[in-house]
């Protein structure tokens, strides 16, 4: 391979670290811990988002172009959304907190997939070797951050991925399912509640080809639904004790 190259946003504090860096073991290590061994097979394959801007990075898309032995390109884009990062709960309620990259942090991706969570290292390595294998011969990579979006909304980027239609949409489909389990509690509808989300997520959505957009309904639903699980488990984990509940009789010296 000739040569990799990176194009991201220095000025924003919003940049790429390739596998050519010279910390960029050391940092994969510091985010995979003892995972990252089967990981690191994946290079050159491999880049680390770090955002060092005093905003929230609440949805990104990192894109990929090989260019092959023949001259011919191809880009693959990968987006990744986290519209809770944005709703009333944000930074404010820790159970809906996703991967969107506060400052200071940083994230280790690979062709098109986050290597995260560090225990799935494996698999993604496996997955990863074998997405690789249909570019055959490569000569050059480009790994691209195509669009940021911060918390308070401001882009970097020329988006040719449409991320900041897709990121509304889904906010839009997250905070309007959130409003209708709101309104729904409120009334005393307890048990219809999560209803239509299961609903939603037993449905199958359209086409991405008929309509783009039509899959956040369903990933909103899917995701409230497994918050409420979460939540539900993290409540009844913390009614159990750990030592059995006794009573004594105060003596008369005690007061």
């Amino acid at each position: 391979m000739d040569t990799i190259e990176i194009a991201d946003f220095p000025a924003e504090g919003v940049t790429l670290i390739p596998v050519a860096a010279g910390d960029f073991y050391d940092r994969a290590e510091a985010i995979l811990g003892d995972h990252a061994p089967p990981a690191l097979d994946l290079a050159p394959y491999l880049a680390i988002v770090r955002n060092q801007n005093r905003r929230t990075v609440v949805a990104y898309t990192i894109a990929w172009t090989v260019t092959l032995r023949n001259n011919m390109s191809r880009v693959k884009y990968t987006q990744y959304k986290f519209p809770d990062a944005v709703g009333g709960a944000s930074g404010g309620f820790s159970m809906l907190e996703g991967r969107e990259i506060r400052t200071g942090e940083q994230r280790l991706h690979g062709l098109g997939f986050e290597l995260w969570p560090p225990q799935h290292a494996l698999a993604f390595r496996d997955y990863g070797i074998s997405e690789a294998r249909e570019f055959g011969a490569v000569t050059r990579i480009e790994v691209a951050l195509d669009a940021v979006i911060f918390d308070d909304g401001a882009l970097l980027g020329p988006d040719r991925s449409h991320l900041a239609e897709h990121f509304i949409e889904f906010v839009r489909a997250k905070q309007s399912a959130y409003g209708d389990i709101l309104e729904a509690l409120e009334s005393g509808a307890v048990e219809d509640a999560l209803a239509p989300l299961r609903a939603i997520a037993s449905s199958t959505p359209p086409g991405l080809a008929i309509d783009p957009l039509g899959i956040y309904s369903r990933m909103a639903a899917e995701e409230i639904l497994a918050f409420n699980r979460r939540v539900a488990l993290e409540a009844f984990r913390r009614t159990i004790r750990r030592d059995p509940f006794s009573i004594r009789r105060l003596s008369e010296t005690s007061g």
